[in-house]
């Protein structure tokens, strides 16, 4: 059973003609609030398989993050040359199928002093390094120009027109020297739990993260009947107070009961991952999001959301993301801080 609209804290009150519509077709190149269906966006085909889709791009979120969804079948190998960035925090949330991953700390790599890192990721498992589809949220926002500039390589093969030099200017340092490692045991290698035992958040900006579907932190927030858990992959300590990923599985909202109210100084984005989510703005008619939609919002946006189905779970990325207790209230607040800082040697490989 579906809630109607009517009762939503910013339902348009007056002709559904006057208020305009959230969704649009592609990927906007100015900055508004928007929604997106799934697989609508900027697109690049690679050869073979590999296809990746932007929903949100610097343009689009004034260079807050980028949004990228990567699908493809095995690939054999690495898909992508092992680098590292100076500038930009990449985060890595396995959707569907599974993948391989790879990090190492750039400093450590280097003077021969550190371990690498690999995990074979399987749907809801996530990774980040500091400075089947793959979903990526990269900080700051415009890094899928390196993406468009480098169309014309064959799968960002470092034999294309591009060289070595021409890749910093969109802060990619190919680390040549970097072996991928393939001996895992339990679809892991190096430090760290995995779907083994707790994955634990490190207390620093130094470290690569990798958080098991389930098995990292979570918290419980109650309001009016509706529950939501709460499970951050990167905070303010991981990630320099830069940026937010983490997931949020919400039950549906009692008739009559207020919609969950947001308000973030910086941008905000949800993906719906499965059930149904009502999404609110003033000004813009209720926007209803399933599997694989995205919704933007722009810094200082007041929004509401609600679950329409019984069970629904959606990723969130922004710089903060706070969760607003009743007023007048002991009720919970927690806020999510989010990403950029150290530079990791990654790679990736797609697995069928």
């Amino acid at each position: 059973m579906y809630l109607s609209t009517t009762i939503a804290t910013f339902s348009c009150l007056v002709s559904a003609g006057l208020c305009k519509s959230l969704w649009q077709e592609t990927t906007p190149q100015i900055t508004q609030p928007y929604t997106l269906k799934r697989n609508l966006g900027i697109v690049l085909v690679g050869s073979g398989t590999i296809s990746t889709y932007f929903p949100i791009t610097g343009n689009s979120s004034d260079n807050a993050f980028t949004l990228m969804i990567t699908t493809g079948s095995s690939t054999g190998g690495p898909n992508a040359f092992p680098h590292v960035h100076r500038q930009t925090y990449e985060t890595f949330y396995a959707s569907k199928g599974r993948l391989q991953m790879w990090g190492e700390s750039n400093e450590g790599f280097l003077a021969n002093t550190s371990v690498q890192t690999t995990r074979i990721m399987m749907p809801g498992d996530f990774s980040a390094i500091p400075n089947n589809i793959l979903i990526s949220v990269l900080a700051p926002g415009s890094f899928e120009r390196y993406f468009f500039s480098s169309a014309v390589m064959n799968d960002l093969n470092l034999t294309g027109p591009l060289n070595e030099t021409e890749l910093a200017p969109y802060d990619v340092y190919p680390q040549r020297n970097f072996t991928p490692q393939y001996d895992l045991v339990d679809k892991k290698a190096g430090p760290g739990n995995w779907h083994d035992r707790p994955n634990e958040l490190p207390l620093d900006d130094k470290n690569s993260i990798w958080v098991a579907r389930d098995y990292g932190p979570k918290w419980l927030h109650s309001k009016d009947g509706v529950y939501q858990i709460v499970s951050p992959f990167v905070g303010s300590q991981q990630t320099n107070a830069m940026f937010t990923h983490g997931s949020i599985t919400m039950s549906q909202k009692s008739n009559g009961a207020p919609s969950s109210s947001v308000t973030s100084p910086y941008a905000t984005a949800f993906m719906v991952e499965e059930g149904q989510l009502a999404v609110m703005v003033k000004g813009f008619r209720t926007a209803h999001l399933v599997d694989g939609d995205v919704f933007f919002a722009l810094p200082s946006t007041p929004f509401s959301y609600y679950a329409e189905a019984y069970f629904t779970k959606f990723l969130l990325g922004g710089m903060v993301f706070t969760i607003l207790p009743p007023r007048g209230s002991a009720g919970q607040q927690k806020g999510l801080h989010d990403v950029t800082a150290e530079v990791f040697a990654i790679n990736l490989q797609l697995i069928s």
